[in-house]
Formats: structure tokens, sequence, C-alpha cells
């Protein structure tokens, strides 16, 4: 029998209710199918009242949705392999607010980096400057690597402690071996002799290799002391000289002097 969809379709309902009332219409029977017809009418009333086109379209948008999820669980796994977190998933070269002559030259620096596949960069500065932003970009560019703080390289050097499978230059071997290594917050390692010379020896290593490498932390250069003294914040104190030694002779220092983007992210400003 006929029934009309919620989109304004004529379809046939089919059931054996329906059958049955249908034949005993066409056998002329009216009682039996005036009886009938509460059942058919409940029937129906308990039945969604959809056509067999809105079902199909309904089922591919319900397959549609589950690949686009399928597809951003995977990509989220690809980004989380890179070290990429959540809430820079987005972050793109293209979306980075490049408005001034200092923030368009921190930018083309890693552009350039992401299409050689080597180099070092080295980013300081505040907080929410957008320097985590671009280790996500260059990540995702290279399409290879991936972005630790500095307290995850001390834990994944020290995984050598107690094993009888690895040791610390395996460990060392595997930083060293990636298409591509961002240090973030390197600042807030516990400075510590063997933190430092692993740090030393890991940029070393890579440049030799011709690794893409990129620092990043909170904090400023020597510089910005009118007194000309130095605070435990300063670049040149974080770092040994060696260190500064290697930058100075094949890297690329940017200081990201700019106030913080976050409370406009947050339309505060």
């Amino acid at each position: 029998m006929k029934r009309k969809c919620h989109c304004g379709r004529d379809y046939d309902y089919i059931s054996k209710v329906a059958t049955e009332y249908e034949d005993l219409l066409a056998v002329g029977d009216e009682k039996k199918a005036g009886e009938l017809k509460k059942k058919l009418d409940f029937e129906m009333l308990m039945t969604p009242n959809v056509c067999p086109v809105c079902i199909d379209e309904h089922n591919d948008m319900a397959l549609f949705e589950s690949v686009q999820e399928e597809k951003q669980i995977d990509e989220s796994a690809e980004l989380e392999r890179f070290g990429i977190r959540p809430r820079h998933y987005k972050c793109t070269f293209e979306n980075f607010i490049a408005d001034t002559d200092k923030k368009k030259s921190v930018l083309e620096s890693c552009k350039r980096m992401t299409k050689s596949k080597t180099g070092l960069i080295v980013m300081i500065g505040n907080n929410g400057v957008g320097k985590t932003h671009l280790l996500a970009a260059s990540a995702k560019a290279i399409g290879a690597g991936r972005i630790y703080k500095m307290i995850e390289i001390g834990m994944f050097i020290r995984k050598y402690i107690g094993s009888t499978t690895i040791d610390e230059q395996s460990q060392l071997d595997a930083l060293i071996r990636l298409p591509f290594l961002a240090i973030d917050e390197f600042d807030k390692c516990k400075r510590s002799e063997s933190d430092l010379i692993w740090l030393s020896y890991i940029i070393d290593e890579r440049n030799e290799r011709r690794r893409a490498t990129i620092l990043s932390g909170n904090c400023h250069p020597e510089k910005t002391h009118t007194d000309g003294k130095k605070c435990e914040k300063c670049f040149e104190t974080i770092v040994t000289p060696d260190i500064l030694d290697r930058i100075s002779q094949y890297g690329t220092l940017h200081y990201l002097d700019w106030e913080s983007i976050r409370p406009k992210l947050r339309g505060k400003e």
C-alpha cells in the first residue's frame, strides 16, 4: 500500500499486515479488512515513516560520517607520531600570522628548512609567540621526524638504564637519525652536565649528517639587558659555549620578541 514519506515522496509500505489488508480489499471482504485496518494503523504509527530513498541517503551520510571519523582518527594518530599536540593539529605555515618583517623572517627560515631538509634553527622568545606553531608546521611539511620537549629527550635517552637490549648510544643514535628533530622548551632542561653534553652531541652529529633540527625555548638573548648582565633566562646562560659556537657556525638564531598572540586567540583583545 502507498504511504507518504516526510520528504513528500510516495512509497510502497510493505509488511505482512499491509499485504493481508490489501488482499482482503481485493476480494471484497470489507468486514475483515476493517478489523485488520486498526492493527495496520497501529503498526504504521509505530514504524518510522521513511521512504527507501531517505534510508539510502541516511545510510550514505552515516557511512560518510564514519569514514570521516576514521580519517580524523588516522590523521590524529599521525600527528601524535610527530609529537604534535591536539592544540597544534591545525598549525600550518599558511595560517601563521606573519604581519611583521621579523615574523616573515622566521617563517621563511622554517620554510627553507622543510624544503632542503637540512640546517639548524634556534627560536627563542616568550610563551605564545608562535614557536610551537612553527615546530608543528615544519614537522607536517617535512612529513617525518618528531618534536620532543627537552624533558622527553632526557627520558628517551635514559631508557637504557636497567635495560639489557638498549644502551645510551643507541638511544642517541635514534635521535640523530631522525629526518627532522625539534627540541622544544630546551630551556627547561636540568642543565646537568649529562643533559648539556647530550644536547651538544645531538646538534653536532645531526649537522654532520645534514639533518633538519630546530631548538625552541622560552628565553631571551643576553643583549636584551642594557646593564650588560646575564640572568638565568638568558640564552647564553642556558646553553654551553660549544653549543653557542655550533649555532654561530651553521645555525640561525631568531628572537621572537613580539607579544603573545594567545589573548587575541581567546578573543580578549
